[in-house]
């Protein structure tokens, strides 16, 4: 019997993250994840569906909204098939996808598609079905594992075992960095016949040095604040942000910083919340805490509050997004050259920080100090390399990247049938 599989989204790009195995008669989804383009925001489901009227299984790898973001749409497609992902996640995405629609519908508040797609939520939740780190899934004759991917928090790479012993390794997106909040990734001690690796850094030589990079954005802080300035750290809500905070915190407590006001606003400040329970860690204290609520002001009066009070905002979207607050404040920003705005992760082409950092014209408008220090929760080509290394697969198929074109043989393209 022939194996197969084929990206439906987030095959040679970036977001949109949704792939299609058959193994030995069974039929399972990875991922369904959204684009940061309002043009073409999801996986091409008409072309899922009609490839597969139906599926055996549903697996989330993580709550980053490019991996779930779409899976209420999805389960909605196939109302009778469980969705299984770890306990962590379940609990994440709930609040990552419901943030989503709000976002998607901001200027369109409480329209009959927006309130749609929470009951369509609301029912995709009550069909998930939460599994421990290393728990086996039995489909017949396939057995579907978790193992942890590092990453952020509950996130897993998929392990799917056929046949006389083969295994697919679906990697998710992968980290073998130990970081403040999750370990590194656990890989499987058999070979894999087919390895399906991201590839976010794989075509890029540089080197990750998270601690290098950490001090010089506790460096960046501390000058901005000394000069009078306020400081705005864009960060993803889930993940990013947290470590950023325990960073904070750290330096604060070992006088890399002085003493300052932290607040955490937009979704960051819910997700932190909810790492706080799951972790059983304080990321809140007397100097880090949760942006208040004004009654009575808008959005941007709130934000300016917010400004007066603090130091130090950290809010999202990591990526200046339009409408989100940490686009609101950077808008404050903006004119005052003893403030810094920090960068810490990736642009998507789409983002206002990705077009921020690459028009001239647009950078020239900002008086304010733009600073980048890069703290990625993904693994870099070294890592990626001893990922291939430890599991010797039969054969290894990149997404999850944009390959350039001495790369594009490895990479598996939206659409493509990869046999195996």
């Amino acid at each position: 019997m022939e194996n197969l599989f084929i990206p439906i989204g987030g095959g040679n790009e970036i977001g949109a993250s949704c792939y299609l195995y058959i193994v030995s008669g069974k039929k399972i989804l990875v991922d369904a994840g959204i684009r940061f383009s309002k043009r073409e925001p999801y996986p091409d489901f008409s072309f899922l569906k009609a490839l597969s009227p139906e599926i055996d299984a549903i697996f989330i790898t993580h709550a980053h909204v490019d991996h779930c973001g779409s899976i209420h749409l999805l389960s909605s497609l196939y109302p009778d098939t469980p969705i299984y992902t770890t306990h962590e996640t379940a609990q994440l995405l709930a609040l990552m996808v419901e943030d989503a629609i709000k976002v998607r519908y901001i200027a369109d508040r409480n329209s009959q598609e927006e309130w749609k797609e929470y009951r369509l939520l609301d029912e995709a939740l009550s069909r998930v079905e939460r599994r421990e780190f290393f728990d086996r899934v039995q489909l017949g004759d396939v057995e579907v594992v978790f193992y942890p991917a590092g990453h952020v928090l509950g996130a897993s790479s998929i392990g799917i075992y056929y046949g006389d012993g083969s295994m697919v390794f679906h990697s998710g997106d992968i980290s073998l960095s130990v970081q403040r909040t999750v370990g590194r990734a656990e890989l499987p001690s058999e070979k894999a016949s087919l390895l399906v690796l991201e590839s976010t850094y794989y075509y890029s030589d540089r080197r990750f040095r998270r601690g290098e990079d950490e001090r010089e954005l506790l460096k960046t802080v501390r000058k901005t604040v000394e000069r009078g300035g306020k400081v705005l750290i864009p960060a993803f809500a889930l993940g990013r942000a947290q470590e950023i905070l325990l960073l904070l915190s750290e330096g604060m407590r070992t006088g890399a910083v002085p003493p300052i006001t932290v607040y955490v606003d937009g979704l960051a400040r819910d997700v932190s919340t909810l790492y706080e329970n799951l972790l059983r860690k304080t990321l809140f204290n007397y100097y880090v805490q949760p942006a208040p609520s004004y009654q009575g002001l808008s959005f941007e009066e709130a934000c300016r509050e917010n400004l007066r009070e603090a130091d130090c905002i950290l809010s999202t979207s990591g990526m200046l997004v339009e409408g989100t607050p940490s686009y609101i404040y950077s808008k404050l920003l903006a004119k005052d050259p003893k403030s810094s705005i920090i960068f810490s992760g990736y642009m998507a082409e789409e983002s206002f920080g990705y077009r921020l950092l690459s028009s001239k014209k647009l950078l020239s408008a900002f008086k304010c100090r733009i600073e980048r220090h890069h703290l990625s929760a993904h693994s870099d080509r070294e890592e990626l390399k001893e990922v291939l290394d430890t599991l010797s697969p039969e054969r290894t198929v990149l997404v999850h990247g944009y390959p350039s074109e001495r790369e594009r043989k490895h990479h598996a393209f939206n659409r493509e049938v990869v046999r195996f």
